[in-house]
């Protein structure tokens, strides 16, 4: 059973190879994010009164409260996965990227699943009149050309969540012109990398980029984030060039990445930075995330783990489970957080997560399936051009004999 759901689910590559640690990686990020924001709903709408106090669990509410760090999670794998062709051919000397195919690639594979998607989700807000029409058609048609943040200057209106995708195509742009670093000597384009990753973090410090509403950074652009792509393409490099191979294989690594995860999440908040001393935490965020990935990838006992059976499966949903999963949480919390279990904090909140994340992979695995993952190949997109070039050929054929095609 699981090895047929594995083949119907199992992302669709443009290469040979498929590294399910890596969609291992994305289960990690979509699962946190996930229960960081059923933890907020919970808080907001419970009218429950607890026998104990929420907030005497202080590392466990760190953690959560701290789970919103697996967005940068996703950016180090992005960085990472368009980086690796492009350092296999400055590196190794591969095959060129053509630049066309890989424009063509990203709006092929993203851009149908993610309009289907947004304009679901947009009739969904509707439906259940959280926003009328004249308020939230501006907002879809701006999220649809991943511009909302720079036309309205706050979170998108149809899902939250889609701020990611913006900075994601921001930093899908200007990819190639960073990946040609990796054509630079080794230990020059580490050095360049580095720098920019700690550059980055000192300016966002100097010139930070602030909520209207609050006092705490919002990563809406690539500005936010950038140093989080730019530590996947230092993965991308080490995992390419084959970096300490036999030294990342000790067993007892699998320990270090247990702490580096922890550590991730449990690192103090930015808002309590003020002073470029207390500037060693972000800084190192970055390269925790670094070091944590490329221990997944080569370190064998932490690779079966994130390659464990149903893990990548899941994982590999995770573009589609992660647009859907905010609007599932708004729209069935309402009911869910009627259902109770004593009067105890955490045995309500961990009910919470199960009656509302069933429905979420329920609902994603059915968008995955028959929206997101056809377009993952690439065969629809040949068939498309060869039938415009078909159609191109008739034209021009019945142009040069005189008859006119319907």
């Amino acid at each position: 059973m699981l090895d047929f759901l594995a083949n119907k689910f199992k992302r669709i590559t443009t290469n040979q190879l498929y590294l399910p640690e890596i969609d291992g990686m994305r289960f990690l990020s979509l699962s946190l994010v996930t229960l960081f924001h059923i933890r907020g709903y919970f808080l907001e709408k419970t009218s429950l009164i607890f026998t104990d106090n929420p907030g005497q669990y202080h590392w466990l509410n760190k953690f959560f409260v701290n789970a919103d760090r697996s967005v940068p999670l996703f950016f180090a794998i992005s960085g990472f996965i368009l980086c690796m062709p492009f350092a296999h051919h400055y590196i190794n000397h591969g095959k060129k990227i053509d630049l066309k195919l890989y424009y063509v690639r990203r709006l092929t594979r993203l851009e149908p699943p993610y309009i289907l998607v947004m304009i679901c989700i947009f009739l969904a807000q509707l439906a259940i009149k959280n926003y009328d029409f004249k308020s939230l058609f501006p907002s879809l048609l701006a999220s649809l050309a991943y511009s909302h943040n720079f036309i309205f200057h706050h979170a998108p209106l149809v899902t939250v969540v889609a701020w990611t995708l913006e900075v994601e195509v921001q930093f899908y742009v200007i990819a190639p012109l960073l990946f040609r670093l990796m054509a630079l000597p080794h230990i020059i384009r580490r050095l360049i990398i580095t720098g920019m990753i700690v550059g980055v973090v000192a300016l966002q410090h100097i010139f930070p980029q602030m909520d209207h509403h609050s006092d705490v950074w919002v990563l809406s652009t690539i500005y936010g984030s950038f140093q989080h792509f730019l530590v996947g393409m230092l993965v991308a490099d080490f995992y390419v060039c084959g970096f300490a191979i036999d030294f990342f294989k000790q067993k007892w690594l699998a320990l270090v990445a247990l702490a580096l995860l922890l550590g991730i999440f449990l690192m103090p908040r930015w808002e309590h930075y003020h002073r470029m001393s207390e500037l060693y935490w972000p800084i190192m965020l970055p390269f925790m995330i670094g070091g944590l990935y490329y221990i997944i990838l080569r370190n064998e006992i932490v690779k079966k783990v994130f390659s464990y059976k149903f893990i990548p499966i899941i994982g590999g949903m995770c573009y589609t489970t992660y647009l859907i999963h905010y609007t599932v949480i708004s729209m069935l919390g309402r009911m869910t957080i009627k259902v109770h279990f004593t009067n105890y904090f955490w045995p309500n909140l961990l009910l919470q997560f199960v009656l509302l994340c069933i429905p979420i992979m329920a609902i994603a695995a059915v968008f995955y399936l028959y929206v997101e993952r056809p377009f993952m190949s690439k065969k629809w997109v040949d068939k498309l051009m060869k039938k415009d070039k078909k159609h191109e050929e008739v034209n021009m054929q019945s142009e040069l004999t005189g008859n006119k095609q319907p």
